[in-house]
């Protein structure tokens, strides 16, 4: 990238009916994002963050879609004082983006437990190339026990879509783990502070859901660090207070799956059934086409009410990050208006397994 002040390329993130771009800078700075003739500016009660090399920035959708394009401007850090504070020149680096204006043949590429290695994930999710309209980041890039972590986080999405694509990410349980876990939020899309939110981008909606750990929080392998049980019961209220009921094609993500939870069924993973009970029944009220999924490590279309479910549900769950050697597999998904394509792949770009969902 040629943009000498920033650490990587920026990521544009889709909440709710908003984007969120999120930028990385080389040093501190005051971070602004412009598009259609407006500047934007991380939300900070009126006062601009100076003191952070890092900034997420909200704009409406339509703002960004109309222009096609933004630019980040940035003015380093000399000292920020109470009184004339002292701020460098500013610079500007220029990025395209690529609205979702389709409504046939939307690609959307799901990659999920990368845990740190990005070049295998990136061969992978090269799939579509240019035709990519969305790409799903679906958790457990890996632990964080460093700000650096963040940043190579950041990197990675940033390779993945160049600022271009639009993405939406969910928190793996992995990513929850760390030192630095409890910053995940200052760094990655959230509403507020939670990790869960709906989301609608052109004619697609849907809700990013995060179960937390696959452990009860009482484990000791989580030593006390979490309190997970709650969080779930308030997404609960939160899938209740939802209506997707404008005909929109919609789906759901998720990074564990809460109605088939363990591809191996011990029962320390089985957890929360009755909580995840009535996430289901959301989602079937919501009339989701599909619920998007990691954290096996493998590559499964799980059909409603199939083998591995723990619950019963309408909708198949697509469980689609596996490591085969040194190969990583990835879910391409095209959404048709009669049907669906869904496709495990490669990182030669060779489908190695297809469902067809109708619609």
């Amino acid at each position: 990238m040629e943009h000498a002040f920033l650490k990587c390329y920026p990521s544009v993130f889709v909440v709710g009916r908003e984007y969120e771009i999120l930028v990385t800078a080389k040093t501190n700075g005051i971070i602004c994002v412009r598009a259609d003739g407006e500047a934007y500016y991380e939300e900070n009660s009126g006062v601009l963050s100076s003191e952070k090399s890092y900034a997420k920035i909200r704009l409406p959708q339509e703002a960004l879609d109309a222009a096609k394009a933004y630019e980040i401007v940035f003015r380093e850090t000399v000292e920020r004082k109470a009184y004339f504070s002292e701020f460098k020149e500013e610079q500007t680096a220029r990025f395209a983006f690529k609205p979702l204006i389709k409504t046939e043949d939307i690609r959307i590429y799901q990659v999920a437990d990368v845990h740190y290695h990005f070049e295998r994930a990136l061969l992978t999710a090269r799939y579509f190339g240019e035709d990519t309209d969305l790409f799903v980041v679906n958790g457990d890039i890996g632990e964080v026990e460093t700000e650096e972590n963040y940043f190579e986080v950041c990197q990675f999405v940033g390779e993945l879509a160049k600022g271009k694509i639009p993405v939406i990410l969910a928190r793996g349980n992995h990513d929850a783990r760390g030192k630095l876990a409890e910053r995940y939020t200052d760094y990655f899309p959230c509403n507020g502070k939670a990790t869960y939110y709906d989301f609608r981008i052109g004619c697609l909606q849907g809700v990013v859901l995060d179960c937390g750990e696959d452990k009860v929080d009482e484990s000791a392998a989580l030593g006390g660090a979490d309190l997970f049980a709650p969080y779930r019961r308030k997404q609960t209220a939160f899938l209740r207070g939802l209506d997707f009921g404008n005909g929109d094609f919609s789906f759901a993500v998720c990074h564990i799956s809460p109605v088939t939870t363990s591809y191996w069924k011990e029962r320390d993973y089985i957890i929360e059934k009755d909580v995840y009970a009535d996430w289901n029944a959301e989602l079937e009220r919501l009339g989701i086409a599909f619920l998007l999924c990691g954290h096996l490590h493998k590559a499964i279309y799980m059909p409603p009410n199939g083998e591995y479910s723990l619950l019963p549900h309408k909708y198949p769950v697509i469980t689609g990050s596996a490591w085969e050697g040194e190969d990583f597999i990835g879910t391409a998904v095209t959404v048709y208006n009669d049907r669906v394509e869904i496709a495990f792949t490669n990182g030669a770009l060779q489908t190695v397994e297809k469902h067809i969902l109708r619609r």
